[in-house]
């Protein structure tokens, strides 16, 4: 068994979508045009790994914490932390609690436009 997808509900696909690829550097696989004026669903991934699948929906977000129960972040690999992070920071994007873990990694956190939560790691 293997993580295939994470969805994230958004309410404006293409916009998240937009955003993703400028700040992740995902690139769309897949999109499903849905007609009738209703926000097309996007599946994007990186080099490798799972693909993120943005839905679209009309509910207002609800406040995101790291220790709220249930999923929290989607947790992002990189190479070099303080790379990426300067590199998010010229796309007007804070990279905040940036820290060595107790095992030694590096990790850091920022949200997109909809208020989810990613983490850089750098093990």
């Amino acid at each position: 068994m293997h993580i295939e997808h994470i969805g994230v509900y958004a309410r404006d696909t293409a916009s998240l979508s937009d955003w993703y690829t400028r700040a992740l550097q995902l690139h769309e696989i897949r999109r499903i045009e849905r007609g009738d004026g209703r926000q097309p669903v996007i599946f994007l991934q990186g080099e490798t790994g799972a693909v993120v699948e943005l839905l679209p929906t009309g509910e207002s977000a609800l406040a995101k914490d790291l220790k709220t129960p249930g999923f929290t972040h989607l947790g992002i690999v990189v190479g070099n932390l303080e790379v990426e992070a300067e590199r998010l920071r010229t796309l007007g994007i804070a990279v905040r609690d940036i820290r060595e873990t107790s095992n030694g990694w590096t990790i850091g956190y920022f949200s997109d436009p909809e208020g989810n939560i990613l983490e850089l790691v750098q093990r």
